[in-house]
């Protein structure tokens, strides 16, 4: 007679799957909402804050409908599903909450609502629609990258030690905007944040370490795009009798050209003090499996 264990009590037979239970279709259907709220507010809070303290105004979920915002549209979904994914481990569960918090947010964008009018408002009144609706499909594509990203990362520490660059500035920044004031430097945030991923790539092997210069470039290229991204955002939200695709590319070239050099040194003096910690975390790490290993 075959009796039926848990799936840790069998490692070698490799994961068995179990039946739902009411407490685990409770908390699935729990987590669903959770998680949208928390996709919305990961990507989009302290854009909605706009450096200010947090309100009940704030907590209303809209997207960004102006092209100027490009950089906002793309990053903070992208790295919020990603988070989204990492949280849940299930592909299809954060794949339903995301698609819950984006037609959620988009329909609250859409219905609008302007205090002094008496009705929500879904972006100021001279947003064009076409370039709304471009704004949405860039938010959900972006989204739905960011799911992708996540079910590759979350299959290896090390994995998510590297993808998960993306989700650094999200996260941040809505802990910042929640505990922090809007005055105070977040920079340790970013720094612990990083502290985390470096010790994700080197936890199994302390070999990892050796891979920390290449994620230590991937952050700068990181930056780099965000910075370009932005600049050419700025470029559309100033525009005045309008722009094009070519001159929007040559502002973020300029900014690679111009701003490179820079923008390496403040990836750097966020990294180090990141990696000096990391390191420290990993030699305690090796030096109690060595100890534990020899005393046995």
């Amino acid at each position: 007679m075959n009796v039926r264990v848990p799936s840790w009590a069998a490692p070698g037979k490799g994961w068995i799957p179990e039946p739902p239970t009411w407490l685990s279709t409770v908390l699935r259907v729990v987590a669903v909402p959770a998680m949208a709220l928390l996709w919305w507010a990961l990507a989009f809070l302290s854009w909605h804050s706009d450096g200010q303290p947090i309100t009940l105004e704030s907590w209303r979920p809209t997207l960004p409908v102006l092209l100027g915002d490009l950089g906002i549209a793309v990053f903070g979904p992208l790295g919020a599903a990603l988070v989204v994914v990492a949280l849940l481990r299930r592909w299809g569960l954060a794949l339903v909450s995301v698609l819950l918090g984006f037609v959620v947010s988009t329909s609250v964008t859409l219905a609008g609502w302007h205090p002094s009018l008496g009705y929500w408002s879904a972006a100021p009144l001279y947003v064009n629609s076409t370039e709304r609706t471009i704004m949405l499909i860039v938010t959900l594509m972006a989204a739905v990258a960011g799911l992708g990203i996540g079910a590759v990362a979350v299959r290896s520490l090390r994995r998510f030690g590297f993808l998960g660059l993306l989700a650094v500035a999200p996260v941040v920044s809505l802990l910042a905007v929640l505990f922090l004031d809007p005055r105070a430097d977040p920079r340790w945030l970013t720094r612990s944040a990083l502290v985390v991923l470096l010790v994700m790539i080197a936890w199994r092997r302390w070999s990892g370490a050796l891979l920390w210069p290449a994620f230590f470039a991937l952050y700068w290229l990181l930056i780099l795009a965000m910075s370009a991204l932005g600049n050419g955002a700025q470029i559309l939200r100033q525009r005045g009798g309008g722009t094009s695709v070519g001159l929007v590319a040559d502002a973020m070239l300029s900014v690679v050209r111009s701003a490179w050099r820079v923008l390496l040194g403040t990836s750097w003096d966020i990294f180090w003090p990141a990696a000096v910690i990391a390191a420290a975390v990993v030699a305690a790490r090796y030096l109690w499996r060595r100890t534990a290993q020899v005393n046995s």
